[in-house]
């Protein structure tokens, strides 16, 4: 049987390296250091908008906002102005895992 890598994705919503990085140097965050020292790390671009849903989704699924179709934290209802909270049951796209 092929012997598969095991990954592990650590995302921090928000958190900048201007932010992560003097933190570390202060010993602030000495766990991230070390997996950042044994592993790889890099910054990564957003999509836009740039906010939390569509982009945590885009990076599930692989797809823009306009195709996994979350773009904000609420979405309105079809056919109503009532509004409800993007969740997994609004995405069009399946996840890659």
């Amino acid at each position: 049987m092929k012997k598969v890598p095991k990954v592990v994705v650590i995302g921090l919503d928000a958190a900048t390296w201007t932010v992560i990085r003097p933190l570390m140097a202060e010993g602030k965050m000495p766990n991230l250091a070390k997996l950042m020292k044994a592993g790889v790390s890099g910054p990564l671009q957003s999509i836009m908008p740039p906010i939390t849903p569509p982009a945590w989704t885009s990076f599930m699924t692989g797809k823009n906002p306009g195709k996994h179709g979350i773009y904000n934290f609420i979405k309105s209802e079809q056919g109503s102005y009532a509004m409800k909270y993007a969740n997994a049951t609004s995405r069009r796209a399946p996840t890659v895992w």
